[in-house]
């Protein structure tokens, strides 16, 4: 019989390193195929003053990284191979405000996990805009992920935002990706697979009496 664990992931589609973790995280579960992970996505905004149209990709790198972008993604791409991504960074043209696709990951609520990975994989592999409205519908349609946009336009959704941002204050979350465990076991990086599986295992053990 399959046990089920919760995973609360704290991250940002523009964030490469939570494609990374996210793809290490599926391996850390594919080892222990008695579990079932729940994932639940939590809101982190890399760039919470980032303009709604976004920005330039070359303007935002020299800005953030300055000469520097160049070996911090060589970094990237290289653990990105290690976990089969092959990122293609040169594909991106802007930097979206992300808050867009955060909507679209609570909107999609238990299929936030597939869509998570399509708009990974839409950004950081094919160059897409997700900053884009039609883009992202596009992106979910072809996932199979129906979202009424009604429910898209719940302004409770800029709420669940607002507290999935503010519990990141409250844990002292200072960088993603960033996953707590059955609600105990907090992780903060793109860990290795084999350093995740002992808190899987630790979520199985069941307390003594």
């Amino acid at each position: 019989m399959s046990q089920f664990v919760d995973v609360e992931i704290y991250a940002d589609i523009i964030c490469p390193w939570c494609y990374v973790g996210k793809k290490r995280l599926d391996a850390a579960f594919a080892a222990r195929p008695q579990v079932t992970p729940r994932y639940i996505w939590r809101c982190f905004l890399l760039n919470p003053s980032m303009p709604a149209d976004g920005m330039d990709r070359g303007a935002y790198l020299l800005g953030k990284f300055g000469n520097a972008a160049q070996a911090v993604y060589g970094r990237i791409v290289t653990a990105g191979l290690e976990s089969g991504i092959n990122f293609n960074f040169d594909a991106i043209k802007r930097t979206p405000d992300s808050r867009k696709t955060h909507r679209y990951l609570l909107a999609a609520a238990a299929a936030g996990h597939d869509l998570s990975d399509a708009f990974f994989q839409a950004y950081f592999l094919d160059g897409r805009d997700i900053g884009d409205d039609q883009e992202l519908a596009r992106i979910a349609g072809e996932r199979g992920v129906e979202i009424n946009p009604d429910h898209l336009a719940d302004p409770a959704l800029d709420r669940q935002i607002t507290n999935d941002i503010e519990m990141a204050r409250q844990l002292r979350v200072d960088g993603v990706p960033f996953m707590v465990f059955a609600g105990q076991y907090a992780i903060a990086g793109a860990h290795m697979p084999e350093h995740l599986i002992p808190a899987i295992d630790a979520c199985l053990v069941k307390p003594t009496t």
